[in-house]
């Protein structure tokens, strides 16, 4: 056989138990198989151990209750709680020899079926047999630290079916918290829960195994929570082929409040602060150049990357009085030097001269074209 068997009937034919069971068998390991290869196994909803304080004279404890709710263990078996299940003080001692009150106990749950007797069959005397399965869960407890087996175990395959035993040393218990508890009160009780983190691991959640989520509505969000205060990530088309994709808190059904956001162009804006901030790469190149040069850019440097900052520092070059002629001609006269240009235009060019004057007659002057000292720096990229 290459596949599961579904049944199918005629007119006319006398069904048996089997053909019936086979139907019941097909659609339960239908549904076992879409959990187990498209679902991760955990806690769906509720399941939480709820504390009710209680006293014995003075001394205070609590009463747990796990609360209604559902799970899917590691086979892909739904694990169903209609009302509250008291947690029993005689199984905890039973499952826990050592008990220390400063420590956190898991507490587990796991799928049983228990048989339940009909009536008595028409034509048969005094004959009571199984007509259901109540699909039941079982509470246990572990000692601290046994949980994190449950998260490094191999999970079962398709070919596995519904039986663990089928699946040698597989462990089908869900945590669903911990217990702290004090043997010397009232010969035991337990005084505290925890639902969130201990013994270094948390409450395992279901989850989805894909590789492809598509929203019909152009809107996809990821909740943290299902309800109340939760933190939210979306991706939002508008109606101008944009998107953007946000993430913020979000309160209810009251707009989410985004701390950061990114459009569908790539400008990215957010309200907190970047760390660590990124590294930018600087590249320097420095030397002297004549006026009408275009100063060169670092090695490796290209002038179209829009990306790079140029940066560039001239600086003149000192220069000391000195005899020449000012006028054509004329007899030669100490003339001192200023500045009269030196920069750079928007293509790096540069622009270096200066002014001799007259120190006898400060309106004879002459310019002569110079160099300057350069510094080129590229940041970014």
């Amino acid at each position: 056989m290459s596949g599961p068997l579904r049944p199918t009937f005629n007119e006319g034919q006398i069904l048996g138990a089997a053909d019936l069971n086979a139907q019941v068998n097909y659609d339960r390991l239908a549904a076992a198989l879409h959990e187990r290869t498209e679902h991760i196994w955990g806690v769906a909803q509720g399941l939480v151990l709820t504390p009710t304080p209680n006293t014995t004279g003075s001394v205070p404890y609590v009463d747990i209750d796990l609360s209604p709710g559902r799970a899917v263990d590691q086979l892909g078996r739904a694990l169903v709680v209609t009302s509250p299940l008291r947690l029993q003080v005689s199984d905890f001692t039973d499952h826990i020899a050592n008990r220390d009150k400063t420590k956190f106990y898991p507490v587990f749950i796991q799928a049983v079926d228990i048989a339940q007797v009909g009536d008595t069959q028409p034509g048969k005397c005094n004959v009571s047999l199984t007509t259901r399965f109540e699909e039941s869960v079982q509470v246990s407890f572990g000692n601290p630290g046994s949980e994190l087996t449950l998260l490094d175990q191999t999970l079962p395959t398709v070919a596995d079916g519904l039986d663990t035993a089928n699946v040698p040393g597989l462990d089908p218990r869900v945590l669903v918290g911990w217990v702290q508890f004090d043997k010397d009160i009232n010969s035991g009780q337990f005084i505290a829960v925890n639902t969130s983190t201990a013994n270094n691991t948390t409450v395992h959640y279901v989850g989805v195994v894909a590789s492809d989520v598509v929203a019909g509505g152009g809107v996809l969000t990821l909740h943290t929570r299902p309800d109340g205060q939760r933190f939210v990530l979306s991706i939002v088309e508008d109606s101008t082929g944009g998107a953007t994709l946000a993430f913020g808190k979000q309160d209810g059904s009251n707009p989410v409040v985004p701390t950061f956001r990114v459009n569908e162009k790539g400008d990215i804006n957010y309200d907190g602060t970047l760390t660590p901030a990124p590294i930018a790469k600087t590249l320097a190149e420095s030397g002297y150049a004549f006026d009408g040069v275009k100063l060169p850019l670092p090695a490796s440097v290209d002038d179209s990357d829009d990306k790079i900052r140029i940066h560039i520092l001239v600086t003149p070059v000192p220069l000391q009085p000195k005899t020449m002629e000012v006028l054509t001609g004329s007899a030669t006269t100490i003339v001192f030097p200023f500045v009269e240009t030196c920069g750079v235009d928007k293509d790096r060019v540069l622009s270096s001269s200066i002014r001799w004057v007259d120190s006898s007659n400060a309106a004879n002057y002459v310019i002569e074209s110079t160099g300057c000292n350069y510094l080129v720096v590229a940041s970014g990229g």
